[in-house]
Protein backbone atom coordinates (compact mmCIF):
# COMPACT_ATOMS: atom_id res chain seq x y z
CA UNK A 1 0.00 0.00 0.00
CA UNK A 2 1.42 3.46 -1.20
CA UNK A 3 1.71 6.28 1.39
CA UNK A 4 -0.92 8.00 -0.57
CA UNK A 5 -3.60 5.07 -0.10
CA UNK A 6 -3.07 5.25 4.10
CA UNK A 7 -3.57 8.54 4.17
CA UNK A 8 -6.67 8.38 1.98
CA UNK A 9 -7.68 5.42 4.24
CA UNK A 10 -6.97 7.26 7.32
CA UNK A 11 -9.13 10.35 6.29
CA UNK A 12 -12.32 7.93 5.74
CA UNK A 13 -12.19 6.55 8.67
CA UNK A 14 -12.01 9.70 10.87
CA UNK A 15 -14.75 10.83 8.58
CA UNK A 16 -17.05 7.67 9.40
CA UNK A 17 -16.47 8.06 13.06
CA UNK A 18 -17.30 11.83 13.37
CA UNK A 19 -21.28 10.44 11.77
CA UNK A 20 -21.05 7.97 13.65
CA UNK A 21 -20.24 9.43 17.37
CA UNK A 22 -22.50 12.52 18.31
CA UNK A 23 -20.55 15.69 19.70
CA UNK A 24 -20.36 16.25 23.14
CA UNK A 25 -22.99 18.82 24.92
CA UNK A 26 -19.84 21.51 25.19
CA UNK A 27 -19.36 21.52 21.74
CA UNK A 28 -20.66 23.65 19.44
CA UNK A 29 -24.18 24.86 20.25
CA UNK A 30 -25.38 25.73 23.58
CA UNK A 31 -27.65 23.03 25.55
CA UNK A 32 -31.46 23.76 25.29
CA UNK A 33 -33.13 24.94 28.48
CA UNK A 34 -37.27 24.33 29.07
CA UNK A 35 -39.26 27.78 28.92
CA UNK A 36 -40.15 28.85 32.18
CA UNK A 37 -43.80 29.29 32.55
CA UNK A 38 -45.98 32.25 33.71
CA UNK A 39 -45.27 33.19 37.54
CA UNK A 40 -48.37 31.90 39.89
CA UNK A 41 -49.33 32.92 43.06
CA UNK A 42 -51.91 31.66 46.37
CA UNK A 43 -54.11 33.35 48.19
CA UNK A 44 -55.67 31.54 51.54
CA UNK A 45 -58.24 34.21 52.79
CA UNK A 46 -61.35 33.41 55.01
CA UNK A 47 -64.31 35.40 55.97
CA UNK A 48 -64.70 35.39 59.90
CA UNK A 49 -67.49 35.93 62.02
CA UNK A 50 -66.89 39.28 62.74
CA UNK A 51 -67.42 40.97 59.59
CA UNK A 52 -63.83 40.70 58.52
CA UNK A 53 -61.37 38.67 56.88
CA UNK A 54 -58.27 36.50 58.24
CA UNK A 55 -55.82 37.82 56.96
CA UNK A 56 -56.84 41.42 56.62
CA UNK A 57 -54.39 42.17 53.75
CA UNK A 58 -51.60 40.36 51.77
CA UNK A 59 -48.19 42.01 50.45
CA UNK A 60 -45.49 40.85 48.01
CA UNK A 61 -48.23 39.41 46.11
CA UNK A 62 -46.39 38.28 42.59
CA UNK A 63 -47.30 41.00 39.44
CA UNK A 64 -48.75 39.78 36.39
CA UNK A 65 -49.10 36.46 37.44
CA UNK A 66 -51.90 33.69 37.25
CA UNK A 67 -53.56 33.79 40.88
CA UNK A 68 -55.57 31.58 42.62
CA UNK A 69 -57.55 32.44 45.35
CA UNK A 70 -59.04 30.14 48.17
CA UNK A 71 -61.94 32.00 49.53
CA UNK A 72 -63.62 29.81 52.73
CA UNK A 73 -66.48 31.00 54.46
CA UNK A 74 -65.93 30.93 59.24
CA UNK A 75 -68.96 32.33 59.44
CA UNK A 76 -72.84 31.91 59.64
CA UNK A 77 -73.78 34.26 56.73
CA UNK A 78 -73.22 35.08 52.76
CA UNK A 79 -69.78 37.36 51.92
CA UNK A 80 -67.90 37.86 49.11
CA UNK A 81 -63.95 38.82 48.74
CA UNK A 82 -64.08 41.61 45.75
CA UNK A 83 -61.21 42.93 45.03
CA UNK A 84 -61.57 46.88 43.67
CA UNK A 85 -59.98 47.62 40.51
CA UNK A 86 -58.59 50.98 41.58
CA UNK A 87 -54.59 51.28 42.24
CA UNK A 88 -53.76 53.43 45.01
CA UNK A 89 -57.23 54.01 46.19
CA UNK A 90 -58.94 53.71 49.54
CA UNK A 91 -62.81 53.40 49.25
CA UNK A 92 -64.72 56.08 51.96
CA UNK A 93 -66.27 54.40 54.44
CA UNK A 94 -69.41 56.91 54.06
CA UNK A 95 -70.45 54.79 50.48
CA UNK A 96 -73.45 53.55 51.09
CA UNK A 97 -74.48 49.17 49.70
CA UNK A 98 -75.71 50.86 46.54
CA UNK A 99 -72.40 52.50 46.05
CA UNK A 100 -70.19 49.84 46.67
CA UNK A 101 -72.54 47.70 44.04
CA UNK A 102 -71.72 49.58 41.50
CA UNK A 103 -67.99 50.23 42.46
CA UNK A 104 -67.31 46.39 42.35
CA UNK A 105 -69.79 44.94 39.44
CA UNK A 106 -70.60 48.72 37.40
CA UNK A 107 -68.45 47.36 34.45
CA UNK A 108 -66.67 44.03 33.37
CA UNK A 109 -63.18 45.62 34.69
CA UNK A 110 -65.02 47.01 38.56
CA UNK A 111 -63.28 44.28 39.69
CA UNK A 112 -59.69 42.01 39.84
CA UNK A 113 -61.71 38.93 41.11
CA UNK A 114 -64.98 38.50 42.91
CA UNK A 115 -65.42 35.25 44.58
CA UNK A 116 -68.78 34.70 46.62
CA UNK A 117 -69.26 31.82 49.68
CA UNK A 118 -72.97 31.18 51.51
CA UNK A 119 -72.72 29.62 54.54
CA UNK A 120 -70.61 28.25 57.02
CA UNK A 121 -67.44 26.11 55.54
CA UNK A 122 -68.36 26.49 51.86
CA UNK A 123 -65.06 26.77 49.58
CA UNK A 124 -64.75 28.94 46.67
CA UNK A 125 -61.68 28.73 44.60
CA UNK A 126 -61.18 31.69 41.66
CA UNK A 127 -58.24 32.47 39.68
CA UNK A 128 -57.08 36.05 37.95
CA UNK A 129 -54.03 37.84 36.52
CA UNK A 130 -52.40 39.87 39.08
CA UNK A 131 -52.00 43.82 37.53
CA UNK A 132 -48.35 45.73 37.56
CA UNK A 133 -46.77 46.79 41.15
CA UNK A 134 -49.23 47.97 42.91
CA UNK A 135 -52.24 48.24 45.87
CA UNK A 136 -55.67 47.59 45.77
CA UNK A 137 -59.00 47.36 48.48
CA UNK A 138 -61.10 44.16 48.83
CA UNK A 139 -64.15 44.59 50.60
CA UNK A 140 -67.55 42.34 51.06
CA UNK A 141 -70.36 43.39 48.74
CA UNK A 142 -73.17 41.83 51.11
CA UNK A 143 -75.35 44.88 51.57
CA UNK A 144 -73.86 46.59 54.91
CA UNK A 145 -70.76 44.50 55.58
CA UNK A 146 -68.60 46.98 53.94
CA UNK A 147 -70.14 49.21 56.51
CA UNK A 148 -69.49 47.53 59.62
CA UNK A 149 -65.50 46.91 58.53
CA UNK A 150 -65.49 43.95 56.03
CA UNK A 151 -62.51 45.05 53.74
CA UNK A 152 -58.72 44.77 53.64
CA UNK A 153 -56.22 45.37 51.15
CA UNK A 154 -53.45 43.69 48.54
CA UNK A 155 -50.34 44.46 47.17
CA UNK A 156 -48.48 43.07 44.45
CA UNK A 157 -44.97 43.69 44.05
CA UNK A 158 -44.81 45.59 47.03
CA UNK A 159 -45.19 46.06 50.72
CA UNK A 160 -48.27 48.17 51.49
CA UNK A 161 -48.43 51.80 53.20
CA UNK A 162 -47.41 51.08 56.64
CA UNK A 163 -50.95 53.46 57.87
CA UNK A 164 -53.38 50.21 56.12
CA UNK A 165 -51.76 47.50 57.81
CA UNK A 166 -51.78 48.80 61.61
CA UNK A 167 -53.71 47.57 64.20
CA UNK A 168 -55.63 50.50 64.44
CA UNK A 169 -57.01 51.05 61.14
CA UNK A 170 -60.45 51.73 61.32
CA UNK A 171 -62.34 48.77 60.09
CA UNK A 172 -60.25 46.31 58.89
CA UNK A 173 -61.00 42.85 60.74
CA UNK A 174 -64.45 44.39 62.04
CA UNK A 175 -63.06 46.25 65.06
CA UNK A 176 -63.63 49.88 64.59
CA UNK A 177 -61.54 52.26 66.50
CA UNK A 178 -61.35 56.02 67.04
CA UNK A 179 -58.55 58.51 67.34
CA UNK A 180 -58.46 61.92 69.95
CA UNK A 181 -60.09 64.07 66.99
CA UNK A 182 -63.05 61.55 66.16
CA UNK A 183 -63.68 61.33 69.52
CA UNK A 184 -64.02 65.26 70.33
CA UNK A 185 -66.04 65.23 67.80
CA UNK A 186 -68.37 62.80 68.74
CA UNK A 187 -68.47 63.99 72.35
CA UNK A 188 -69.36 67.62 70.86
CA UNK A 189 -72.07 66.61 68.62
CA UNK A 190 -73.59 64.92 71.75
CA UNK A 191 -73.28 67.80 73.96
CA UNK A 192 -74.87 70.41 70.98
CA UNK A 193 -78.08 66.99 70.51
CA UNK A 194 -78.20 67.57 74.64
CA UNK A 195 -78.55 71.24 75.00
CA UNK A 196 -80.88 71.36 72.14
CA UNK A 197 -82.84 68.56 73.80
CA UNK A 198 -82.76 70.77 77.02
CA UNK A 199 -83.58 73.82 75.28
CA UNK A 200 -86.73 72.55 73.63
CA UNK A 201 -87.91 70.87 76.97
CA UNK A 202 -87.54 74.41 79.02
CA UNK A 203 -89.45 76.25 76.39
CA UNK A 204 -92.18 73.42 76.22
CA UNK A 205 -92.31 73.79 80.15
CA UNK A 206 -93.00 77.64 80.08
CA UNK A 207 -96.01 77.88 77.50
CA UNK A 208 -97.41 75.07 79.68
CA UNK A 209 -96.81 76.93 83.23
CA UNK A 210 -96.06 80.68 82.27
CA UNK A 211 -95.13 82.95 85.31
Amino acid sequence: MSVQSGVALVVVVLAVAGVLVPASPGAGAAPMVPASGPPVGWINISASGNYGYTPPYFQQEPTNATITVRFTDGSDLAHTFTIINKEGWVVPTSYSPAQIDTLAYGTPSSNLDNANVSGPGVVNVTTFTSPGPGWYEFVCTVSGHFQLGMYGFIAFGMNLPSNLTGSGRTGVGGHLTFNVVDAGIVVVLIAIIAGGYLYIQRRRQRARFPP
